[in-house]
């Protein structure tokens, strides 16, 4: 069933909230994901959220892996395997994300970091851009953030 707008309204151009543009950006990033092969990395305990993060990436064009917790990820990483980008829940078992942050930096690693959490406080913020994350996004990752940090590692 078509949803209607109450008798005598039209819809606008503005309530159009694509009008031809998203498909146009997707256009623009695929061409920068496949100039780039973007990997990244997502560390998130919570498996819908990592799997949903993940699909997001996978929409771009951008090729991921994912782990549960940050011992997992700090082994991948000492492994040799390299990210453009990681995404770090704060909540994580084993090891936190504001401790793997931490060891992920002193392990010489410079890619840019996001760090994601439900937790959206000030403090939080505070210690997550302490550990060592680039940005702090409060959950959900969604298109609206995540295009700028794409479109910014094209240059890289």
């Amino acid at each position: 069933m078509t949803p209607t707008l109450p008798s005598g309204d039209q819809a606008s151009d503005q309530d159009n909230w694509d009008n031809g543009r998203l498909a146009h950006k997707r256009q623009l990033l695929t061409e920068i994901i496949l100039r780039n092969r973007l990997t990244a990395l997502v560390v998130d305990g919570d498996t819908t959220c990592r799997v949903l993060e993940q699909l997001l990436f996978h929409s771009y064009g951008v090729q991921t892996q994912g782990v549960d917790n940050g011992r997992d990820a700090i082994a991948l990483i000492a492994s040799g395997v390299k990210f453009n980008l990681i995404i770090i829940d704060m909540i994580l078992s084993v090891l936190n994300g504001l401790e793997a942050t931490r060891q992920i930096r002193d392990m010489g690693v410079h890619c840019k970091m996001l760090g994601v959490t439900a937790c959206s406080g000030e403090s939080e913020r505070q210690a997550f851009l302490a550990a060592g994350v680039d940005v702090f996004i409060e959950k959900p990752l969604d298109p609206e953030h995540l295009v700028p940090i794409l479109r910014e590692l094209d240059g890289q």
